[in-house]
């Protein structure tokens, strides 16, 4: 599951110079047409999971994007952006003091999923996720789990209601790592915080055939999650 932060820029920058060294060394009567990058559109749905924030307004670079800030627990339909390099950002509705803004890398032609949090200090946070967009067969759902509950004491385990492990362990701040799971419709859930005995039920009702889906969790005490669901398509 691709991020859209740009984590190889060292890379990117030894490459550059080693590409400016070859130039160099060409003869300079010698002259390359080189054609420009020509980027496409990208899709983005936020959401802003920081209880008791403002309602949240999303930008690009200086282009305000969302029609109707994005209130806690709300996601916005999908956006649409420029692929490429570019800043985006949440700020507080009608304002233009930046909560968090993030330098970011976006592929033409993918849809991601982005999320306002805030980390253990309080300090406002954003990452993002590209979004399957394949539906499952008839019958079947996908799901992926994302953990932005600060509060937790622990990482999350979450399983189908007879204990069939899906996910151990997923850490704040994260999605899990094997990706989309492709489960059965009426596939009831359940998530706990490592080690609390305390397990939370995610019922199948929150499911339709054929639909995918991002699950993300954030909690009130240190012990219990709280579940939400985005639907995707």
């Amino acid at each position: 599951m691709k991020t859209f932060i740009n984590k190889k820029r060292a890379f990117v920058l030894i490459a550059l110079s080693a590409f400016a060294v070859l130039l160099s060394s060409c003869k300079k009567d010698v002259e390359q047409e080189i054609e420009p990058i020509e980027y496409g559109n990208a899709k983005m749905s936020v959401t802003n999971t920081v209880s008791g924030s403002n309602a949240q307004d999303f930008y690009q670079n200086d282009t305000k994007l969302t029609t109707a800030a994005v209130a806690y627990a709300q996601t916005s339909p999908y956006l649409t952006l420029k692929a490429g390099n570019s800043v985006i950002s949440f700020r507080n509705a009608g304002s233009t003091a930046v909560s968090v803004a993030l330098q970011a890398i976006l592929n033409t032609d993918l849809s991601y999923t982005v999320f306002y949090y805030v980390d253990q200090s309080g300090t406002a946070r954003m990452n993002g996720f590209s979004d399957d967009q394949t539906a499952p067969a008839a019958g079947k759902i996908k799901v992926r789990f994302v953990n932005l509950a600060p509060a937790l004491n622990n990482t999350l385990n979450v399983s189908l209601a007879d204990n069939t492990a899906l996910v151990n362990g997923l850490s704040f701040g994260n999605a899990n790592t094997n990706g989309y799971l492709v489960l059965d419709a009426t596939a009831a859930l359940q998530v706990s915080v490592v080690n609390s005995g305390i397990s939370v039920p995610i019922p199948a009702t929150n499911f339709t055939s054929g639909k995918i889906y991002t699950i993300w969790f954030d909690a009130a005490t240190t012990t219990t999650a709280k579940f939400h669901v985005i639907q995707q398509n």
